[in-house]
């Protein structure tokens, strides 16, 4: 009998934890939503793997907060495309690229169509600072484009550790290309992991409650208990970055073009009011002028981001698309 009786109440316990789990689940999608990432589907919505510029194509970035229809021009960039030699660039990642959005809700694109300038979006999701300055300089130099304006837009969300990620590669003499461009290399990355690591990354993909504790708990408990690694790594990060910036400030020299850097911060620092210190350190390393986005998102932030995925929302868009047409020539 007291086998049977702690049977029926190892089974109670097991459902009531079930049931705790799964209310915790559902409530995390509603309070504190995170996308599992993105997915790319064909026009016609059947999943795909490429490039995200693969040239001369189109297809549906799709997340719990949207499906964008994207088009990539013949040589390589999200459209429209340019006419030839395009007057501005845009640089940047995936906040810049405008994922979320379709072509013609796109900040650049609404920007310069208003300015009525011939513009090229050079951005591509996940692509660290190093990369996209490679990128442009590639652009300068095997199409010859002489541009009048380069416009880059540096996230803090991401981009410090994307640089960190890419420098340790370019030193090691590997590919720092951004994996969105290779599915083949981000699957060797993602089956080169350890097997438990491997079945928390499908994990992650399934359940809400465990993003929230791997990408929003654990980074705060990380940080608590490591203060001075931290800002070591911040530092570190630092430095990298300021070495694409002065690169940028050459090429600027060297090619004859003006420039300008916006800062991109996530929806959270920017409802917080935290950015104003990192402003002043990416200020402290900057060639020139910094223009700062904090305080442009800051009034009811939460509609200008989706929710889940945390890219700018159409009206995100045409927020900072009103902002450069008013604050540029």
């Amino acid at each position: 009998m007291k086998l049977k009786s702690v049977v029926i109440n190892l089974a109670l316990m097991a459902v009531s934890a079930g049931l705790i789990v799964g209310v915790a689940e559902v409530a995390s999608r509603y309070m504190v939503p995170i996308s599992p990432g993105p997915s790319l589907l064909s026009t016609d919505g059947k999943p795909i793997r490429q490039s995200y510029v693969e040239p001369s194509s189109q297809y549906r970035i799709i997340t719990p907060d949207f499906d964008a229809l994207t088009t990539i021009t013949k040589d390589g960039y999200r459209g429209p495309a340019s006419s030839g030699n395009p007057d501005t660039l845009f640089l940047g990642d995936s906040f810049t690229f405008a994922q979320g959005v379709t072509d013609e809700q796109a900040f650049p694109y609404l920007y310069c169509k208003a300015k009525n300038l011939d513009c090229a979006n050079l951005s591509v999701p996940g692509a660290s600072t190093i990369y996209t300055i490679s990128r442009l300089e590639h652009y300068l130099n095997v199409k010859g484009w002489a541009p009048n304006n380069v416009f880059l837009f540096f996230f803090t969300g991401n981009d410090f550790t994307d640089n960190l990620w890419a420098d340790e590669q370019r030193r090691n003499g590997r590919n720092y290309e951004p994996l969105e461009l290779s599915p083949e290399q981000e699957d060797a990355v993602h089956n080169s992991l350890p097997p438990h690591k491997q079945l928390i990354s499908k994990a992650l993909k399934y359940s809400n409650l465990l993003r929230v504790l791997y990408y929003k708990v654990l980074p705060e408990i990380r940080q608590q208990g490591d203060n001075s690694g931290q800002r070591a790594q911040l530092e570190k990060a630092l430095a990298i970055t300021k070495e694409s910036f002065d690169r940028l400030q050459v090429l600027s020299d060297e090619y004859a073009f003006n420039y300008r850097i916006f800062v991109i911060y996530p929806e959270p620092e920017v409802r917080l009011g935290v950015f104003k210190q990192m402003d002043e350190k990416l200020q402290a390393i900057a060639p020139s002028e910094i223009t700062s986005l904090g305080e442009l998102f800051s009034k009811d932030s939460q509609q200008y981001f989706f929710p889940a995925d945390g890219h700018f929302t159409m009206s995100g868009n045409r927020l900072l698309a009103d902002f450069l047409i008013k604050e540029l020539p």
